[in-house]
């Protein structure tokens, strides 16, 4: 069965209007962070959290900001509990907090500390460093929906070929395997494609790389048959069904122009054309756009650059990005993509400086939308064995991300799905608020709950990253309560 939809009452979450196309605007220096770089940036899906680094003088920061685009508006972040500062850390966004690990902290020493940013409350709570993996910086790490990967990285000796799995719910670390794990390395790149992580290029000076599968831990070698050349200092992104790396530099100090993309389903390369690319560079940045990789910034071997490309995988095509109004040039910046813009900021140059970056023609159009159903199918049920479908029990005032797209008859193209969700064995009274994984978490609950009670409501909740949705549970502060969750889709909008 098919149902037609007003186009404009869904697609306006998931769409806002692009203000301008092909255009620079600066952000604010009122209240921005101190100036800063080798710091990281998440987003949250209405701000942007930036966080550590060093600045012109050489400390360590354990300062940052969160900035939204919409009012050009920065948010002073607490220092209360937070990490000791530091730079080549990595950051990972939940879809409610903000997740820092490792790095280089005061004295050039590593760690293996971190912490858990709260934006809703401004607070910072310490990672448990029992089981975490050894001191490390230039690691890399992904967010699989709940929970952190770490991998790779050295010690400012050796490079590392292991790494760790934090659980933020029970507050563990959980080893990889080590089997058939790529070569130690440090200044690769990864990507969660939304079951795997791939590890590709890096410090070891060639095209080796590997695809982890974190349901079965397990390693499997990425192909290196028509991959790009060897590279470290390169940027790739996950496009939804492939990975996208370009740029980097490699042993001869050669600034390269030139990616693959790699296909992790029949573990193949296909080269990125060269026609109409940016010039060679690396300590650069790219995001996904959701239909187009934007590539700006870096170091071209002489000096900092303002030009940039986007990338159209569909049709193997370059077009530049503008040069009018940009900001200053600059590498070793941060970007992340909001849904509609490219925030870059910071950088050795230009420090506390940043832009926004808004183009029409990266923003999908909005269509129509049709709604399918589909016979009554459990997607995940918390009673059931630990996996991502499966237990533990939600906790109070925690969050977790479920998988929906590819299961129960739902498209990976799906934008939005008709639930049933059902809350059972509650310990203590509360509610839940489902939205799409990567977003910020709403003010509105779509259940509540009182203890012992099965309670059920039906839900249209779009699907946020990777097809998946995020789920919040309340309960009074300084609870200790849990309660089972599961839900049952219906049907799927698209």
């Amino acid at each position: 069965m098919t149902v037609a939809v007003a186009a404009c009452a869904l697609n306006a979450t998931f769409h806002e209007r692009a203000e301008a196309q092909g255009t620079w605007w600066p952000t604010s220096l009122t209240g921005a962070p101190t100036g800063r770089y080798y710091h990281t940036a998440v987003w949250t899906g209405s701000r942007m959290i930036v966080w550590g680094g060093q600045d012109g003088g050489g400390s360590f920061l354990n300062t940052g900001g969160l900035y939204d685009p919409t009012t050009d508006t920065w948010t002073h972040m607490s220092t209360a509990g937070a990490p000791s500062g530091r730079v080549y850390h990595s950051a990972v966004w939940t879809g409610s907090k903000m997740i820092v690990w490792g790095g280089l902290v005061a004295g050039r020493v590593p760690t293996n500390t971190g912490a858990i940013y709260d934006p809703a409350r401004n607070t910072w709570t310490p990672i448990v460093t029992s089981a975490a993996p050894a001191a490390r910086l230039d690691h890399t790490g992904v967010w699989t929906g709940s929970k952190m990967i770490v991998w790779g990285g050295d010690d400012g000796f050796s490079p590392f070929s292991d790494g760790g799995i934090y659980d933020p719910v029970t507050s563990s670390w959980t080893t990889m395997s080590s089997t058939g794990a790529p070569a130690g390395r440090y200044w690769h790149t990864s990507v969660w494609t939304g079951s795997q992580m791939i590890v590709w290029g890096g410090s070891t000076d060639d095209n080796t790389g590997g695809v982890y599968d974190a349901g079965a831990d397990a390693w499997t070698a990425t192909s290196t048959s028509g991959a790009p050349s060897a590279r470290f200092h390169s940027a790739a992104v996950w496009t939804g069904s492939k990975m996208i790396v370009w740029g980097g530099t490699d042993a001869s100090v050669s600034h390269l122009a030139t990616g693959g993309v790699f296909d992790p389903a029949t573990n193949a390369w296909a080269a990125t054309t060269t026609t109409g690319a940016p010039s060679g560079r690396m300590e650069h940045t790219a995001v996904w756009s959701g239909s187009r990789m934007v590539v700006w910034g870096g170091y071209d071997g002489s000096q900092n650059v303002i030009t940039g490309g986007i990338y159209d995988p569909a049709t193997d095509t370059w077009t530049p990005t503008p040069t009018a109004s940009t900001p200053p040039p600059r590498a070793n910046h941060t970007a992340v993509w909001t849904g509609l813009k490219m925030i870059v900021w910071g950088s050795s140059a230009w420090p506390n400086t940043g832009s926004v970056y808004s183009d029409a023609a990266l923003v999908p159009p909005p269509t129509s939308t049709q709604f399918f159903a589909v016979t009554p199918c459990r997607v995940a049920d918390t009673r059931n064995t630990t996996g991502p479908s499966g237990g533990p029990a939600l906790v109070a005032n925690a969050g977790r991300s479920f998988p929906v797209a590819g299961l129960c008859g739902v498209p990976s193209s799906a934008r939005a799905v008709a639930l049933n969700v059902t809350v059972v064995d509650q310990t203590d009274l509360g509610d839940l608020r489902i939205y799409p994984d990567g977003n910020t978490v709403p003010l509105a609950s779509t259940i509540n709950f009182t203890p012992g009670k099965v309670r059920a409501n039906n839900a249209v909740i779009p699907l946020g990253r990777y097809g998946w949705i995020a789920v919040q549970c309340d309960m009074p502060t300084g609870s200790t309560g849990q309660t089972h969750f599961l839900f049952d889709v219906t049907g799927y909008f698209q």
